[in-house]
Order: structure tokens, then C-alpha cells, then sequence
């Protein structure tokens, strides 16, 4: 849900998006918690496409200043979401880095792939919803949310094997083999596949080709942008096979997606 240029479009309108950085202690396991609302209902529906990122959200929400917070975990994608806004829009979410949800909750990511699912449903998660819900001012909300996850923290640091292989990934812009992760992790491509998905919730090659789409959808917004150049630069060995990701993971073509002005 978060609305970062790179993982999702919101179409222009009275819907404000802002992101918020996590403290120093949480910034190894959250990216960053963010918020989306509209200062009153929208007079017409609004289209919001959330694209796969490696991340997992945990997401309230709300139809009114008058009704609690409901919670929500959106877990690691493999395929685009279009949801539609309407009425009021009151979001608040907070954004794990990938591997991070696993220190704070005791659900393993690889359960939660590709699935929302009620934040009741998770052990002890609930009281999450009442606290952010006791507090007017979104600072204040973030800073409840903070304290609690804070007290759940099960280490400080993240495991250093999978932050050194998301760092390989990254810097390859996904264009790296699992042997090649695998001597990373000096461990046998088996291993790695397992323990990578139990951590992120999807397999390191599904994470590397997220990984690449995304470098892509960088590129393919700066101004006129040429296809085939896009697709050689974020590592897709032809244009053909940029397409297909691209049709996959964001829901539509390369094209088709540079004449939408919402893009």
C-alpha cells in the first residue's frame, strides 16, 4: 500500500500519501510506516494499483474519524492488486524491510504470500489496532505503533546471511543466479531457496525478477523513455521477456502503462 514511485500508482486527486522513517533501533527490520487519507469522502471512486515489492504491510484503516481502526497483514506479493478507494480514505501502515516482519511476529512470511489476511488472526496482534486507535494525532499513532513493535523486537540486528544476499541482490538489480547467491550465502541452492522464502516469503529468484521489474519501472518513468534501452539496462535479455515481467508484475504492458496518466 505504500505509495513509493516505484511500488505503486495512486491517480492524481485528494488523496494524500506521506511516508514517515522508522526509528534507528527499527530501521534494520521497517522500511518506513506511511499514511494515505483524504481530507473528506472522494466524489468519485479512485483506482490504486500496488505493485510486488519483496515487502510485507501491516495495514488499519478506517471508513470515519468516528469508527475504530481495523488491522490488516498484505503479505509478500508476486502479483499486482488493484483496489478501489471510495468514500473516505484513512490508511495507516507500517512497511517491513524484506526478512524484517519474522523478528517482530511469529508468523512466518512464507504463510502469508500473496494473501490479506484480518491482523486478529495473528497471536497477540490485535491490541495493535486499540492502541492506534487511542490517539487523535498521526505522530501519536506512529509513536504507539513504534513502542510496541519495539518491545517485540526479538534481536537487534538482522540475520547477516539474508542482509548480505538482499544487498548482492540489490546491487545486481536482481540479475544474479541462485549459484551465485548461494556461494553468497555459502550454503547449497536448496538451502538457500528454503530459508529465503521462510524469511521473505518468496524464493530468492521469484525476489530477484521483483527485484529487476523494479529497477525497470525506475527507468521506464524518467522522460521519454525508449523500451528496448529500459528493458537492456534493468538486465532483460530482450525486450520480449521485459513485456512478459512486465505484464505480470504490474498488470498491463510496458506501453500501455506510458499512456495511462496515472502512471
Amino acid at each position: 500500500m505504500n505509495e513509493d514511485e516505484e511500488d505503486s500508482v495512486l491517480q492524481s486527486g485528494p488523496v494524500q500519501f506521506r511516508g514517515y522513517p522508522p526509528s534507528v533501533r527499527l530501521s534494520p527490520f521497517i522500511r518506513n510506516f506511511w499514511t494515505m487519507h483524504s481530507d473528506g469522502p472522494l466524489a468519485a471512486p479512485r483506482t490504486h494499483r500496488v505493485l510486488p515489492d519483496g515487502c510485507i504491510d501491516v495495514i488499519f484503516m478506517r471508513p470515519s474519524p468516528a469508527e475504530n481502526y481495523t488491522g490488516c497483514v498484505a503479505g509478500t506479493m508476486t502479483r499486482p492488486i488493484l483496489t478501489e478507494l471510495a468514500g473516505r480514505v484513512d490508511y495507516l501502515g507500517v512497511r517491513f524491510a524484506p526478512g524484517g516482519f519474522q523478528h517482530l511476529f511469529d508468523v512466518s512470511p512464507g504463510e502469508l504470500t500473496d494473501r490479506v489476511v484480518p491482523l486478529d488472526d495473528l497471536s497477540a496482534a490485535s491490541s495493535l489496532a486499540e492502541q492506534v486507535a487511542g490517539r487523535d494525532e498521526i505522530r501519536a499513532r506512529l509513536d504507539e505503533i513504534e513502542n510496541e513493535l519495539s518491545r517485540r523486537l526479538r534481536s537487534e540486528q538482522p540475520d547477516p546471511v539474508l542482509a548480505r544476499i538482499l544487498r548482492t541482490i540489490s546491487a545486481c538489480q536482481g540479475n544474479v543466479t541462485l549459484a551465485q547467491l548461494a556461494r553468497v550465502a555459502n550454503c547449497g541452492p536448496r538451502h538457500l531457496r528454503r530459508t529465503f522464502s521462510q524469511a521473505v516469503g518468496v524464493g530468492p529468484k521469484t525476489f530477484c525478477r521483483i527485484t529487476r521489474f523494479r529497477a525497470a519501472l525506475r527507468a521506464l518513468r524518467r522522460p521519454r523513455p525508449d523500451l528496448l534501452a529500459v528493458a537492456l539496462e534493468a538486465g532483460y535479455y530482450d525486450q520480449a521477456h521485459f513485456i512478459h515481467d512486465f505484464n505480470d508484475l504490474y498488470g498491463s504492458s510496458p506501453s500501455a502503462a506510458l499512456e495511462d496518466p496515472t502512471f
